[in-house]
């Protein structure tokens, strides 16, 4: 833990020098030279619940924490200065693309012991980070062991998969009137965490009524042919998902998390009609509740839930 007056405050300022960005360390700017294990926290939004703060510097072996973000909240970066002892937190708030080839900022990922991406709004992370070398930087990363991990936005860039957001939010019910409506834009492969290959995922889950819309993304998956079978995690607020590098997970937090997997292609699913997909296969997970993402078993409550004409039924 970083006491307050060990707290070094440094900041790059956006316009200065055209870098477009802000920089905060607190701790001690040298490499940490630590062992981290490889994971993955997925949170939900709002609150980060602490336990899932603890876990990854655990995991990250007290090194350093690099924070990405594009907005100018720094309740990350004081999250990891005192909730656990970390050599050294750093955070990157991003205000273009530029900043994306910077070498100091590709430096400090590469020495990372652990990389967490706020959360804010996931379209401007896929324009500002997507076939950059900041993306080749945290997928290096993820390769070497680094954990990762994503509250909201952070969290909806973590799959395989994403809900990209490029041209604002969509609901449930708007998605499944049309799952090829303009706001339904999904990309893929943008970073590589292996525990995720296959996986997309989504947050605010109960509280924004959003396993219609997760529905949706994942018959689009399977229309589209990306995948033979989809998979989904929605988490909800002041909740998290902790994954290790083996896929073994545990729910941790306040509420609960759902695991969704689709094992056949969708009936009806094309633009302007209502989407019609059956046999979507869900498990409602409590905290303290245990599900492996590798072989997508685990404890929690199974139903299953089908799609006809934009119509969600009761799950059985």
């Amino acid at each position: 833990m970083l006491c307050a007056s060990a707290v070094t405050l440094a900041s790059r300022a956006a316009a200065a020098a055209g870098k477009d960005y802000t920089y905060l360390l607190t701790g001690n700017p040298a490499d940490a030279k630590a062992s981290p294990q490889g994971g993955a926290i997925l949170e939900g939004g709002a609150d980060d619940p602490e336990e899932a703060i603890r876990w990854m510097i655990h995991r990250a072996d007290g090194g350093d924490i690099v924070v990405l973000r594009a907005s100018e909240d720094e309740g990350a970066q004081e999250m990891f200065a005192t909730l656990g002892k970390v050599d050294s937190v750093e955070t990157f708030s991003f205000a273009s693309r530029v900043p994306a080839y910077d070498p100091f900022i590709l430096g400090k990922i590469d020495q990372a012991d652990g990389i967490y991406f706020a959360g804010g709004d996931q379209a401007e992370y896929v324009n500002f980070w997507k076939h950059t070398p900041v993306q080749e930087a945290v997928n290096r990363a993820i390769k070497r062991g680094v954990p990762v991990g994503g509250i909201s936005a952070g969290l909806a860039i973590l799959g395989q998969f994403q809900f990209e957001a490029l041209h604002d939010t969509v609901t449930s019910d708007e998605a499944l009137k049309d799952p090829y409506a303009l706001e339904v834009t999904l990309g893929k492969d943008f970073l590589e965490v292996p525990q995720l290959k296959g996986i997309i995922t989504d947050s605010h889950f109960l509280q924004r009524g959003r396993l219609g819309r997760l529905l949706v993304f994942m018959a689009r998956l399977m229309q589209d042919g990306w995948t033979g079978e989809a998979k989904g995690i929605g988490v909800d607020e002041e909740t998290a998902v902790l994954v290790d590098d083996s896929g073994a997970a545990v729910v941790t937090g306040k509420n609960n998390a759902v695991f969704v997997r689709l094992s056949r292609k969708p009936q009806v699913c094309r633009a302007g009609a209502p989407l019609t997909a059956g046999g979507f296969e869900v498990v409602t997970a409590a905290p303290g509740q245990r599900f492996n993402i590798k072989t997508w078993e685990g404890e929690g409550r199974s139903a299953r839930v089908d799609v006809k004409k934009g119509v969600l039924t009761a799950p059985r």
